[in-house]
């Protein structure tokens, strides 16, 4: 390789965020109850890093189905909030698939605070659901939020 595509190789490792690194979780912006905004390291306009939580969907706050769903993604929002305290490891990747990006090009992650994994903790408190793909698991993740609306 010559030293312009090595140079090139080193920008572009630099520049990418590490697979697991701590955060003050003071510095992370909540986007929904299922996805954040990271600081970049170098800081820059509207320069971040967005982290869908993997294996859970929380309710919209846009877009939402019903007014049901709205209140409870709102909910959702503030609880995550609460979780981001202190320092927070955010691993990214989902470990079984290997899979670091989502449709939408944010990055797949586990947030993890003392109080544990964040995802796994919105779930079990009834904020967010298991995430499964395909029309049917969205459709009946609806109606439960919605209550047959």
């Amino acid at each position: 390789m010559n030293a312009r595509v090595i140079g090139l190789v080193t920008a572009i490792l630099l520049a990418a965020p590490a697979n697991s690194e701590t955060i003050d979780g003071a510095r992370i912006v909540v986007i929904d109850g299922d996805t954040v905004a990271l600081p970049c390291v170098t800081p820059g306009p509207g320069c971040s890093e967005r982290v869908r939580l993997y294996n859970i969907d929380a309710p919209e706050t846009r877009g939402a189905t019903c007014n049901a769903e709205l209140e409870l993604g709102l909910a959702a929002k503030a609880r995550l909030r609460q979780l981001l305290t202190g320092p927070v490891s955010i691993d990214r990747c989902e470990p079984k698939t290997g899979r670091c990006k989502d449709g939408f090009g944010r990055t797949l992650g586990a947030l993890i605070s003392a109080a544990g994994d964040i995802g796994q903790l919105l779930i079990a408190e009834g904020l967010a659901e298991p995430w499964r793909a395909g029309r049917k698991a969205r459709d009946a993740r609806k109606a439960k939020w919605c209550g047959g609306q």
